[in-house]
């Protein structure tokens, strides 16, 4: 009898790295995945999208088709699930899956998928994976746009944006209970540091637990 799989790891990651990575078919009990161009091997994925399309009641299997800035890709869902009664064209969706890929096309078998009321949620997703920030961006010289961040008299090039870096740092310093604001602002040197909190606290994305302590919405 077969030894029980481990139960994958659900990888946070974007459509465009399904839509563009390759679809690897493996023997016996070891699940299939996608190899993303950066070498990663999803079987599970974790995603967060929102809804372009849906099928109608009736078809062979229910499906929907998620949208998260980076590519679209259907969900298919084999088996009755009374969630996606209540998701309609438009809502945001966190879902939990399985890729596959039939011809040549790829597609996600959900095993779990809810509605979020947040839309915030989609830009935290973007932060979490650098989409937005960590990006190198260019001018139009064609030359890298690079933050400067001065360290102990050193200096440190980053291609992330001062965004990105006060998100990070607030993460990094919070160990379960919240982050001194005075701390985070100490910790990534930024002038604006303060002003870039506050528009995080004003987007929903992180928020103020009591004055002066704050937290990412996770």
């Amino acid at each position: 009898m077969p030894e029980p799989q481990k139960r994958q790891i659900a990888y946070k990651a974007r459509i465009a790295d399904l839509i563009n990575g390759g679809y690897v078919k493996e023997e016996g009990w070891t699940p299939n995945y996608i190899i993303t161009k950066q070498g990663k091997h999803i079987s599970r994925i974790n995603l967060i999208g929102t809804v372009i399309s849906k099928t109608e009641e009736g078809s062979e299997y229910q499906s929907l088709v998620v949208d998260d800035g980076s590519g679209t890709i259907s969900l298919r869902l084999f088996e009755k699930n009374d969630n996606v009664k209540n998701i309609e064209i438009g809502d945001v969706v966190l879902l939990i899956g399985r890729p596959r890929e039939y011809g040549s096309e790829k597609y996600i078998v959900p095993e779990i998928i809810k509605k979020i009321n947040n839309k915030k949620w989609i830009d935290v997703r973007k932060i979490e994976l650098g989409i937005e920030n960590l990006k190198t961006k260019k001018d139009e010289l064609g030359k890298e746009e690079v933050v400067v961040e001065k360290i102990d008299d050193s200096t440190k090039e980053k291609t992330a944006s001062n965004p990105q870096i006060v998100y990070e740092a607030v993460k990094e310093l919070d160990s379960g209970q919240g982050v001194d604001i005075d701390k985070v602002i100490k910790k990534t040197g930024i002038r604006d540091a303060e002003e870039i909190i506050k528009k995080f606290l004003r987007e929903g994305e992180m928020f103020e637990i009591r004055p002066g302590k704050i937290k990412i919405l996770e």
